[in-house]
């Protein structure tokens, strides 16, 4: 006999993750609760009624050549599935059964739900004659016996008759055949609900996959793109999935669904090792991403040279690999205190536990169900939901930590102002100071020498001592006034400047050096010069004052767009907080940035600091 359902809503209330095996547990058990009693004959009874056929007679062709006059004296046998579900196979399914017109109505059709099979030929055998149709799971809608994404078959039984029906099905996805017999607008009703929830799922996904695209292209966060791309692909692959797609590409329907489902999956490890920081916290895991690209792009290949049968089956296997990558990459870095990995972990968890019971469904190991049906948007849709919480999470993130560096370079400025302003008054105080001290007293020593020379008239020797006193205090002018801005850079070039600074500074210091300067001169601007000429005695002046070195070490290269120098000493290194204190590192920092340059201060590999600078410059 046959069994008729009336399909209604469906509302599903998912637990927390914590709960996910229970749940998984009550979807399974409740799935297999389901199963209904033997039947193999369609009896209509109600032209408002849809029935389904269960336990079907079962004839596996496996040449899959074998035609209708094969399939009549064929040895069938009842199917142990309600629903027949073969998993991935070549072979072509026949089944049979008869139906059974105990109504008024003549005008029928039978549905079969799955737009991906590769082809289905439905013959019909009652008193009025013989008759057979065909269907492509890659036919365009214009051509099919009526315009609608699944395989809909219309025929006619009169009233009180009984027909046979034989139906053969290949697919180069999984073989399973569910079989719907009612009258078109009962089919019609039955499928109203898996159109708004297909639509209200679509809808979804476009919505979020927007909202991520739009804010890659503000943030320029790469996480952000490869999760735009792989909801793109999903969404595609349940619209591919469910036949749409076959309004628009023709006879690519089977093909499209593994190429569509491939990609989807390139781009959730892209967006994985992103969304995880797994090149800071999971350097392993982040260097194996170009294998894992390589390795599940294999389906894509065999697409390419046709074996279909074979990509599809590959990926199946493939699939249970990326989910438990999946789960690796996730529970690794919420052990390396990624907070943001438990959503990771929830949001996969219920696509991993949606994708499994569907895949269990189509490979007839769970029975048929609408729960199975609904995984495949449920899973996706929390999984969706979660995920894009996590990057919303992460978009304030962004914010806050804007807001902090903000703050944090709106006190750095106004220390740095106050410093620069208390080193200024510092500067002007030495500068009077020697002013007053050394010079002035020099200058009035040579008046008072000068005025005994006009009182007691010339003497060679107070002459000499007035020509040494006038000379010293010109040196002494000459330092100050160097010490303010070193001439030798207008006179004698960069370069040479350098080499001069770094002899004076080490050899007053008793400081061993060495140095390499190749020829920069005028490739930065007089002010870049300058710049660079401060970071430098900077540098030498911490080397003298903090590391107690006994070697230093200059370098100063020309690259093909960049100068690098690299100072390095062998004094006792430093600690890492004190690359931000003191006015002298905030004054290189800020030099750098001028220069738009790079500044790097590491320990030496031999012991002591390597102080690393790279410049850009335009020829």
């Amino acid at each position: 006999m046959c069994e008729c359902i009336y399909f209604a809503p469906v509302y599903m209330v998912v637990p927390c993750i914590r709960y996910m095996k229970l749940f998984t547990f009550f979807l399974l058990l409740l799935s297999g609760c389901c199963c209904r009693g033997w039947a193999q004959d369609l009896v209509l009874t109600s032209p408002e009624k849809v029935c389904s056929l269960r336990y079907p007679l079962l004839w596996r062709d496996t040449s899959a050549i074998q035609d209708f006059a094969a399939a009549v004296k064929a040895p069938f046998k009842k199917s142990g599935q309600a629903v027949v579900a073969l998993g991935t196979t070549a072979d072509a399914a026949w089944l049979t059964f008869d139906i059974e017109n105990n109504t008024s109505r003549h005008e029928w059709g039978l549905e079969i739900p799955v737009p991906v099979l590769r082809q289905v030929d439905f013959y019909m055998q009652d008193s009025t004659g013989f008759r057979h149709l065909e269907a492509s799971g890659d036919q365009h809608y214009q051509e099919r016996q009526v315009r609608v994404n699944n395989i809909l078959f219309p025929f006619t039984l009169a009233p009180g008759r009984k027909a046979k029906v034989y139906l053969r099905a290949t697919s180069q996805h999984t073989l399973r055949i569910p079989v719907y017999v009612g009258t078109m607008q009962a089919l019609y009703e039955k499928n109203h609900t898996k159109d708004f929830i297909n639509g209200l799922a679509y809808g979804v996904m476009a919505a979020l996959m927007l909202t991520n695209f739009f804010v890659f292209l503000i943030m320029g966060d790469k996480t952000y793109l490869y999760y735009a791309c792989y909801l793109f692909f999903s969404a595609l692959l349940q619209i591919s999935w469910n036949g749409y797609l076959l309004d628009f590409f023709p006879q690519t329907g089977f093909n499209l669904a593994s190429l569509i489902l491939t990609i989807a999956v390139l781009f959730s490890i892209l967006f994985t090792n992103a969304f995880l920081q797994t090149r800071i916290y999971l350097p392993r895991i982040y260097r194996t991403q170009n294998w894992l690209i390589a390795f599940f792009s294999l389906p894509l290949v065999l697409i390419v040279i046709g074996w279909y049968d074979w990509s599809f089956r590959i990926f199946q296997w493939q699939m249970y690999l990326v989910f438990a990558w999946w789960l690796y990459a996730g529970v690794s870095s919420l052990r390396k205190g990624f907070k943001p990995a438990r959503y990771y972990l929830a949001a996969f968890l219920c696509l991993i536990i949606g994708g499994l019971i569907f895949n269990f469904r189509d490979n007839g190991w769970i029975p048929e169900t609408s729960f199975p049906w609904l995984t495949i948007h449920v899973g996706p849709l929390l999984e969706v939901l979660i995920q894009s919480f996590a990057l919303a999470l992460k978009l304030n993130e962004y914010k806050q930590d804007k807001e902090k560096a903000q703050a944090m370079a709106l006190v750095q400025a106004n220390d740095f102002s106050r410093d620069l302003i208390h080193v200024q008054e510092s500067e002007r105080k030495r500068v009077a100071t020697e002013l007053h001290d050394s010079v002035g007293q020099q200058l009035i020593l040579l008046k008072n020498r000068t005025l005994l020379l006009q009182r007691n008239g010339p003497d060679p020797q107070q002459v000499e001592g007035l020509a040494t006193g006038i000379r010293d205090v010109l040196q002494e002018i000459r330092d100050i006034s160097y010490s303010l801005r070193p001439y030798q850079i207008d006179m004698l070039g960069f370069g040479q400047s350098v080499r001069s600074l770094m002899g004076d500074m080490m050899d007053a210091a008793g400081i061993d050096y060495q140095i390499a300067i190749d020829p920069i001169d005028q490739l930065l601007g007089k002010d870049n010069e300058m710049n660079l000429y401060r970071i430098l005695q900077e540098v030498l002046n911490n080397i003298i004052k903090h590391a107690r070195a006994t070697m230093a070490t200059l370098e100063i290269k020309k690259g093909v767009s960049l100068i690098s120098i690299r100072v390095v000493d062998n004094g006792q290194g430093f600690t890492p907080e004190l690359q931000s204190k003191g006015l002298g590192m905030t004054s290189i920092r800020e030099r750098a940035i001028l220069l738009q340059g790079r500044l790097l201060i590491t320990p030496a590999e031999t012991g002591g600091t390597e102080v690393t600078i790279t410049i850009p410059f335009k020829l």
